[in-house]
């Protein structure tokens, strides 16, 4: 399984909707323009990328990918110290 936080800074509200909408299919928003998503074969990162390039094609806009590795994931939590919870891979056959 491949973990990325996916971050974005986009000045349209149209574009930054469907940028928002696209990601939800992959991903849970953790913040409001920073998502946590969880990907069972490297070749589906390629497919938002593809995704993304055409919703932004001419926008002003920042997208950043950040791989999360397992020690960092384990590393992991919030201010209070909670961890952020364990996601396993869950694959329906």
């Amino acid at each position: 399984m491949y973990t990325y936080l996916i971050c974005y800074d986009i000045e349209d509200d149209r574009e930054r909707t469907r940028v928002a909408k696209l990601l939800e299919r992959y991903g849970e928003r953790v913040q409001y323009s920073v998502f946590e998503v969880h990907l069972a074969r490297q070749g589906e990162l390629a497919a938002i990328k593809e995704q993304l390039r055409a919703i932004l094609a001419a926008a002003d806009a920042e997208v950043r990918f950040y791989r999360l590795t397992a020690d960092a994931l384990a590393d992991s939590h919030r201010l209070d110290g909670a961890p952020l919870g364990r996601r396993d891979l869950v694959v329906i056959l």
